[in-house]
């Protein structure tokens, strides 16, 4: 008899991103519980793993308690609420390669808060950022609330659950 021989850990990150992959693109403003060192140029970012944002800032900071805030505008991340075993984190993933722009700071209600945007192609071929200083600005007034909203509010998930929005990205 023999033992079926498991999966190594990149044919388990392989079928992971496949799977992502089959689910439809979703454009959402989601949250990551870390930013990049303050003081960092803007710059672009194209990480090589699964990047894990959430719907809920809540979840997304640990309750408020992770180490920066950061807004992830995205155009083609993959829902996994439906998919997952922890809905509640309302999380939703950016395939490897997504390319991000990055070291871009608003101050709300104090604290300086990274914006993160998936950038998008041009007819070509270029990197463009779709974000205009008017988005800018209200997608700022909407953290404000969302933030304000947050205070108090427990995470509905275990927080070490929470600890894969506040991973570098890489």
């Amino acid at each position: 008899m023999t033992t079926p021989q498991q999966p190594t850990p990149q044919e388990r990150f392989e079928r992971a991103v496949e799977g992502m992959r089959r689910l439809p693109p979703t454009g959402a403003v989601t949250f990551r519980g870390v930013t990049s060192p303050q003081g960092t140029a803007a710059g672009v970012v194209v990480p090589q793993g699964i990047t894990a944002t959430s719907r809920d800032l809540v979840v997304a900071t640990a309750g408020l308690t992770s180490p920066g805030i950061a807004v992830v505008f995205a155009h083609t991340g993959r829902d996994l609420a439906p998919v997952s075993a922890v809905q509640e984190a309302q999380e939703v993933a950016l395939l490897p390669g997504t390319v991000l722009a990055v070291g871009r700071f608003i101050q709300v209600a104090g604290i300086a808060v990274e914006i993160i945007e998936e950038l998008t192609r041009t007819g070509d071929e270029q990197w463009a950022t779709s974000l205009t200083d008017d988005a800018i600005a209200k997608l700022g007034a909407t953290v404000a609330t969302t933030l304000a909203n947050a205070q108090g509010v427990p995470c509905p998930v275990d927080v070490g659950y929470c600890r894969r929005f506040a991973a570098p990205l890489a």
